[in-house]
């Protein structure tokens, strides 16, 4: 053998084994993108940001032009993208069976194809849709630990001009990273929404039963044990009853809120009525419509005995507890005042239903003269005054220090009606004490 001829061998063992030398390099090199890879994606629990490093990841480890994870979607039967490399941040969604990533799915086998469109499952419209152009394809199946397949990696273009077996076993390796990443993510994603939920759940049932307890707290206590003994009942027609009405609405409300912020009136209506409550239950009385400034307060013969004083002293202290709320808070329009009314009489109590073509709404009430008198005496109210038709009056004349203010007209109303200013209640003196005291 000649010296040159051994050179040559020599020089192409050199050759062979810087070839190999490199290839072994460039699957070391490789393998440590693939461990960074799946140390990087599997830490991300975000299922929107994950596609995103997914795709970034991919793409320099394959190095191709872009990659997609596709996901499929049980309720439209969907594969979809949130993020696409080179196609900014929108969502890509196609049927299950269309396309290559289609059919990767469907059979759940990878696909190589180094000619994209002369592949009749490669799908076009897409390159049509976002004026990228296909050559070549790789796309692996992902599989989760059940052996179950939640979607579809692809990598488009490879920079070295077309996919080969070893591009296939390595983004293989890669998606088992992805499939255990994509997860991860969509179980707290679940998690996530599920906590929600339960959190809105719970919101919503302490909502519930505040709005229950507050609502509680306006309906009538005879409707409430009607509705539960007998609540066919509630369906008759409605019954003539002696009754005193009392209505109490603030003054100038429509003034304050036209002028005031709505969250500060609100504050105020609140504040004012929940301690007026008190003295309407106090002596027995039914808060039956309630209005954005005021309520109607139904004392009942049935239910109420002497209803005519209880709703004057009922409405005594609330012209008291108003004085003090006033004290209490103080508001930019300054002081709160009332319209206060009572009238007594015949009324007819029960259902009123209206319906219309979209539902209908029941509502129990009393209605007739003796609601209209109250309402059009309160109007004639001012400064907190409790002012009373005749027949009340007639009732509570020698338990009260009152003032006669004159024969009005009201309003849709055809006789004059005096009215009276009940000023306070007198309180019984006790005989024995007083007998003590003088002696």
């Amino acid at each position: 053998m000649t010296m040159d001829s051994k050179d040559k061998k020599q020089k192409n063992r050199a050759v062979v084994r810087r070839r190999e030398d490199l290839q072994a390099r460039w699957h070391m090199d490789r393998f440590k993108a693939l461990f960074v890879l799946g140390k990087t994606i599997t830490s991300e629990i975000c299922l929107n940001d994950l596609f995103l490093l997914i795709n970034e990841k991919t793409n320099q480890i394959m190095k191709t032009e872009r990659s997609t994870v596709f996901l499929f979607d049980e309720k439209t039967d969907a594969l979809w993208s949130f993020v696409a490399t080179g196609m900014g941040k929108n969502e890509i969604r196609m049927a299950a069976d269309k396309g290559i990533a289609g059919w990767v799915f469907q059979n759940q086998k990878t696909v190589l194809s180094n000619h994209a469109y002369s592949d009749p499952r490669f799908n076009q419209s897409i390159d049509a849709a976002s004026g990228f152009l296909t050559k070549n394809i790789l796309a692996i199946p992902l599989m989760n630990r059940g052996n179950e397949c939640i979607g579809v990696l692809q990598v488009l273009n490879s920079l070295s001009g077309k996919f080969s077996k070893a591009d296939e076993a390595f983004l293989n390796a890669i998606s088992d990273y992805v499939a255990i990443a994509l997860e991860n993510a969509k179980l707290y994603r679940d998690v996530k929404i599920y906590a929600e939920d339960l959190k809105k759940a719970i919101i919503l049932n302490e909502s519930l039963k505040k709005l229950k307890d507050q609502l509680t707290k306006f309906v009538p206590p005879s409707v409430a044990q009607l509705a539960e003994q007998a609540p066919e009942k509630l369906d008759k027609a409605k019954i003539p009853m002696e009754v005193s009405v009392l209505f109490v609405d603030v003054a100038g409300f429509s003034r304050i809120t036209e002028a005031y912020d709505q969250e500060l009136v609100n504050h105020m209506i609140e504040n004012h009525f929940s301690s007026y409550l008190s003295c309407v239950q106090k002596y027995g009385g039914e808060v039956n419509e309630t209005s954005g400034d005021g309520v109607m307060v139904i004392f009942k013969s049935d239910t109420v005995a002497n209803h005519e004083r209880q709703a004057v002293r009922a409405g005594l202290e609330i012209a008291k507890e108003n004085k003090r709320m006033n004290q209490l808070f103080d508001y930019p329009w300054g002081e709160v005042t009332l319209h206060i009314g009572i009238s007594s009489g015949q009324g007819y109590v029960g259902t009123t239903r209206m319906k219309s073509s979209v539902g209908e709404r029941w509502t129990y009430t009393a209605s007739g003269l003796v609601t209209v008198l109250a309402s059009r005496i309160g109007a004639l109210s001012d400064n907190s005054k409790v002012y009373v038709s005749q027949d009340t009056y007639g009732q509570v004349a020698n338990d009260c220090d009152a003032e006669c203010i004159g024969s009005w007209k009201l309003k849709n109303v055809s006789k004059e009606m005096h009215v009276h200013w009940i000023k306070n209640w007198r309180h019984k003196k006790n005989i024995h004490h007083n007998f003590f005291a003088i002696s």
